[in-house]
């Protein structure tokens, strides 16, 4: 449980080097989307690397859209073995009551090519589930990492592809047919097929394999979701949206709050965001909540790209962590300091989710880390960046910030 544990979701394993996959298989804990040969050249280095499959958790992927939201022949591609394959198989293939249907037509998404699926239907749960146990074991997978597990009109009603203009092109809120932007009823009974569709995966995989569905930011608040039953999931957008994008205060406590009892039952948890690599603050926010939460199966992925990344900051040794995970993240908020502070062996982290500066003063001396440089690591499998550490006694920290504190210097 000491450390700081990466996740990286994905590498461009056809373009690293040697160094860069020992580095890898060294680094991080795990990886997903890469074919059987490569998850062996990394299992040579560490035979315990994690690496889950990726397929959609709710939705058949067939292809990109054209100008008009229809399906074209540009497939879109999952693996198998050691082939990409076309996830689409074939209009004689699919079978009409395997599809969601809204305003009785099947719903297509125009940005991202795929199909909403009919979740309670017995026969598409045969069919996929099937599918998906015999790719795990082809290619030597660990789990499935089940990507846009959340209510489907949370990702936008319309569903509009980006280069679109609804006024323009006359695409009055399509998601072809458009799905409700808010409607209590239509999400209540999604995340109700989400929970039992869990539990029949789960019975499928009988232990085999992990069902680690990405649940997305989960700071919608009137989300009914119950994920309770999953093996663990992928938060993308943890802590922030990315590129310096940060929740409001009460949307950082909501995710923190919701995440806490997966956590607490030894639950998976990826926490992955898309930080400007440059901005060390944002960074180190990212990684300030990350420890905040941290428990037994939680990692983080700073994520900037297909190659191979690495920051110094991942390197702190703050050792085990004294402070229990709370029920409320609202324990953690020191009333004098107006931070949340979470004690370590050998340090302290806090964190400041808000737009307001609050000076702290630290009672005492402590050495506060201060990473430089990270990114892409190099084809030598030198880690970039280093970190200095200097003494303070009172700090500033500024809105959307964290420090990260040694009691001694290292």
């Amino acid at each position: 449980m000491n450390g700081i544990f990466v996740f990286n979701d994905q590498l461009a394993t056809w373009g690293m080097s040697e160094a860069q996959f020992q580095f890898a298989a060294t680094h991080y804990v795990g990886t997903q989307k890469v074919l059987r040969n490569d998850a062996r050249h990394l299992r040579h280095y560490n035979p315990n690397f994690l690496v889950l499959h990726y397929r959609l958790g709710q939705a058949l992927g067939h292809s990109y859209s054209d100008a008009a939201c229809q399906p074209t022949t540009d497939y879109l591609q999952i693996i198998d073995g050691n082939d990409w394959v076309q996830e689409w198989p074939g209009d004689a293939n699919v079978q009409d009551q395997w599809f969601f249907k809204y305003d009785g037509s099947q719903v297509f998404s125009c940005s991202n090519g795929y199909y909403v699926m009919e979740l309670n239907n017995s026969d598409w749960r045969t069919w996929w589930s099937t599918q998906v146990i015999s790719q795990l074991i082809d290619n030597e997978d660990d789990g499935l990492c089940a990507d846009s597990y959340s209510i489907p009109n949370y990702f936008g009603g319309s569903d509009l592809p980006m280069s679109h203009s609804p006024v323009a092109s006359g695409w009055a809120a399509r998601r072809n047919p458009p799905l409700p932007d808010i409607d209590a009823t239509f999400e209540a009974a999604w995340a109700d097929r989400e929970h039992a569709f869990t539990d029949y995966i789960r019975s499928r995989f009988a232990g085999r394999w992990k069902w680690l569905p990405n649940i997305g930011a989960w700071i919608t608040s009137r989300d009914p979701s119950d994920y309770s039953n999953l093996d663990g999931a992928m938060l993308e957008g943890f802590a922030e949206w990315g590129g310096n994008n940060y929740f409001g205060s009460d949307d950082w406590a909501l995710q923190q709050n919701r995440i806490l009892p997966l956590i607490k039952a030894d639950k998976i948890l990826i926490g992955q965001t898309y930080p400007d690599p440059a901005e060390v603050n944002e960074r180190l926010f990212v990684l300030g909540t990350y420890l905040l939460v941290k428990g037994k199966y939680t990692y983080i992925n700073l994520d900037t790209g297909l190659d191979p990344e690495w920051f110094p900051e991942y390197t702190i040794d703050l050792g085990a962590p004294i402070d229990p995970l709370p029920d409320d993240i609202a324990a953690y908020l020191d009333p004098t300091w107006q931070v949340y502070v979470r004690h370590y062996a050998k340090g302290l982290v806090l964190v400041n989710p808000t737009d307001t500066a609050h000076l702290i003063n630290l009672g005492g001396t402590y050495y506060r880390a201060n990473p430089g440089g990270g990114g892409v690591v190099p084809a030598d499998g030198t880690p970039p960046g280093s970190i200095s550490y200097a003494a303070v006694t009172s700090l500033t920290l500024g809105a959307n910030q964290a420090a990260i504190l040694l009691n001694v210097t290292p």
